[in-house]
């Protein structure tokens, strides 16, 4: 997102939190989540009362249930993890980041995993943020840059929100269960006819390795199978409303020199912003999936300024 920060860190929180601590603006119980295994079929609203917080778990938890990923269910703790996060960075404009310093004034963890352990998350988990304009263009604009999309529609199961002023949105990723899509089926965002907003795309750090440094890059796609299972990309092409060739570079864990995509993901980038118009897009997308020939069409929209799109 020009003008924006982006970064991401995926982390492990692998042993329980010697601590806890701190209130919440969430659910007041995470309950069980999801049958290790398999998708989480049940879209339950987030319970904020700010809402921004809403909107950005809402959102996400819908674009899921449109790219049949499935559902993420709000969890207190990782509410509080990613809330402390974002008042960390409140009173340090300008500086964004996953990274805490210890001694400095609202540290409760020097990574993600260890503010995620710190407020008693026992499982891995992951972290998304982002310093934008507003909760629409930050939500949207993670999803349109490969590195972020892709965990963002990833297997966790859980899923908190934080929310500073000045302004930085943080999403905490946690993964008590894993969801495991269908061996057969192949997920693709944008897809299903699905509106999304493409005010904010065309950075995001690490920069997508395969451009060489070039920002300005266009709202990008992400595939996804089953983890554990192989992606292969035979072609994958992006046109227009007028059918016209969008100039494109393809992603994988092959060329993906900073080594962040798996071998179940792949990126179509757009090399240039794609107009800020109102417009449709289709993208076809051919390959393996674990050894399989599939072919796989998607259509989807763009809204633009200020529009909520309406999925």
């Amino acid at each position: 997102m020009k003008n924006s920060n982006f970064a991401l860190i995926v982390a492990a929180a692998a042993a329980l939190a010697a601590c806890g601590g701190g209130g919440d603006d969430s659910a007041p119980d995470a309950g069980p989540s999801v049958t290790p295994g398999t998708l989480n079929t049940t879209s339950v609203p987030g319970a904020y009362t700010d809402p921004d917080r809403k909107y950005a778990f809402d959102t996400l938890n819908k674009v899921r249930g449109i790219t049949g990923v499935g559902f993420l269910k709000q969890h207190p703790a990782l509410d509080n993890a990613a809330q402390a996060h974002a008042d960390y960075f409140r009173d340090k404009p300008g500086q964004y980041g996953h990274n805490e310093v210890p001694g400095a004034f609202g540290f409760t963890g020097a990574t993600p995993a260890d503010r995620a352990r710190h407020f008693s998350y026992p499982f891995d988990a992951g972290e998304v943020a982002v310093g934008s304009a507003n909760t629409m263009q930050s939500v949207f604009g993670l999803l349109g840059v490969p590195y972020h999309s892709l965990p963002m529609l990833a297997s966790y199961s859980d899923l908190g929100v934080g929310i500073s002023r000045n302004w930085m949105l943080v999403m905490e990723l946690g993964k008590r269960d894993s969801q495991l899509l269908d061996s057969a089926f192949v997920a693709v965002y944008p897809c299903n006819n699905i509106q999304v907003n493409v005010q904010a795309q065309g950075y995001e750090e690490p920069l997508p390795s395969v451009l060489n440094g070039k920002q300005d890059f266009g709202y990008s796609s992400v595939a996804l199978v089953r983890p554990g299972q192989k992606l292969e990309v035979t072609s994958w092409e992006l046109k227009d409303a007028s059918g016209n060739l969008v100039p494109t570079v393809l992603m994988t864990q092959a060329n993906d020199k900073n080594g962040m995509v798996q071998a179940n993901q792949a990126s179509l980038i757009p090399l240039n912003a794609l107009p800020r118009t109102v417009s449709s897009y289709t993208s076809v997308l051919k390959g393996k999936n674990n050894g399989v020939p599939f072919e796989k069409s998607c259509t989807w929209r763009t809204v633009v300024g200020e529009t909520v799109p309406a999925n």
